[in-house]
């Protein structure tokens, strides 16, 4: 059996706090499924550290392959966004990252974000009109940003998925991969 995403490419930011799970386990999964998958960070070639214990301080990260600002965003099926705390903050405020959600979201891409990743999307204006999830202690952030914020576990609005946190990769996943393959 072929595997389902072979001929598709997911880019996955990473940077240093991003939870490590919610970095692997896609990591892996896509890989599983046959994706060219895309680790892109602000710089090409860097090993971030994940959120660990204390934000900053956790295991490594696999390499970045690429500068999120050289990632096209005709050539990439999806964007996945990991949580954590220190990660998401640092991407929200990394323009680059915010030109390329922007551009994803505008071709109508597949867009995964769990956790605080959701902040990356409130920062670039993609969620007004939609339905999402989150941790409840982002809801507000989601609600002022014009999305309607729902208590589940996943949801998927169109080409936009969220999941509120690691324990929701599951059904994360399987929704992103649905998408892609749709």
């Amino acid at each position: 059996m072929e595997p389902r995403l072979a001929g598709k490419t997911v880019a996955l930011l990473s940077a240093d706090g991003v939870h490590e799970h919610e970095f692997w386990v896609p990591y892996y999964r896509f890989r599983e499924e046959g994706a060219r998958l895309l680790v892109c960070g602000a710089e090409a070639e860097v090993v971030h550290r994940g959120e660990g214990r204390h934000g900053r301080d956790g295991l490594d990260l696999a390499p970045t392959d690429v500068a999120v600002e050289d990632v096209d965003p005709d050539g990439t099926d999806g964007l996945v966004i990991p949580g954590g705390i220190y990660g998401p903050l640092f991407l929200r405020a990394h323009e680059p990252t915010l030109r390329l959600v922007r551009a994803m979201d505008e071709r109508g891409k597949v867009i995964g974000a769990i956790c605080h990743g959701q902040w990356v999307l409130v920062s670039a204006d993609v969620l007004r009109g939609r339905r999402v999830t989150s941790p409840g202690d982002i809801a507000g952030d989601l609600r002022n940003a014009g999305a309607e914020w729902v208590d589940e576990g996943v949801v998927r609005d169109g080409h936009v998925i969220t999941a509120v946190y690691f324990g929701h990769l599951p059904g994360f996943l399987r929704t992103i991969i649905a998408a892609l393959t749709e």
